[in-house]
C-alpha cells in the first residue's frame, strides 16, 4: 500500500459508484492504473465489496436497538450462527466485556423489537441474559475508517 492506494480508498469512500476515468483525474494518473490498483486491492481482499448504505428509518425500520447478550461459557461460537438468521440483525459483534455478543438490530416498531428479543432471541438455549439499548437518534454512524498517508496526514477527497 502506497500513498496513491490510500488516496483512492479515500476516495472510493467517499463515492464508491465514481468511475475510473473520474478517478483518475481526479487524482491525476492514468484510468489503467486505478484499474490495476483498484483491482489488486479486491483480489488482496483489502476492498472487500462495493456496497449501498440505507437509510434504515426511510425504508420503514425506525427502530434501531443494540443488544448484548451473555451466553453460557463457550457457546458464542453456537450462538451466532443462529442470530445471524433472525431478521432485522444487522450487526453481530464478539465482543469482551461484562456480555459476550453485540447485537445491532433493526425493527418497525417497539412490539416488533420487543418480539425479536423475547421470543427469538429469548428462545436461543445458549442465551443467559440481554441487555438493550434502544437508539434515539443516530448523530453520526460512519462505515469506513480515516485514512491517512504514508506521512500519518489524513487523506481528505472533496466528494
Amino acid at each position: 500500500m502506497d500513498d496513491l492506494d490510500l488516496q483512492i480508498l479515500a476516495a472510493l469512500s467517499n463515492n464508491a459508484r465514481k468511475s475510473y476515468v473520474e478517478l483518475a483525474h481526479e487524482l491525476e494518473v492514468s484510468d489503467a492504473t486505478i484499474h490495476n490498483r483498484i483491482r489488486g486491492m479486491v483480489e488482496g481482499g483489502i476492498i472487500k465489496s462495493f456496497v449501498t448504505l440505507i437509510d434504515f428509518e426511510k425504508i420503514g425500520f425506525g427502530v434501531m436497538a443494540f443488544v448484548e447478550l451473555k451466553t453460557k461459557p463457550g457457546t458464542a461460537d453456537i450462538v451466532a450462527p443462529k442470530l445471524a438468521k433472525i431478521k432485522g440483525v444487522i450487526g453481530i459483534y464478539e465482543v469482551h466485556s461484562h456480555y459476550d455478543i453485540l447485537l445491532k438490530l433493526a425493527a418497525r416498531s417497539l412490539k416488533e423489537l420487543r418480539q425479536k428479543i423475547v421470543n427469538e432471541i429469548g428462545r436461543i438455549p445458549e442465551v443467559i441474559s440481554n441487555y438493550n439499548y434502544t437508539i434515539l437518534n443516530l448523530v453520526k454512524e460512519d462505515s469506513n475508517p480515516p485514512i491517512f498517508d504514508s506521512h500519518n496526514e489524513r487523506i481528505v477527497i472533496k466528494a
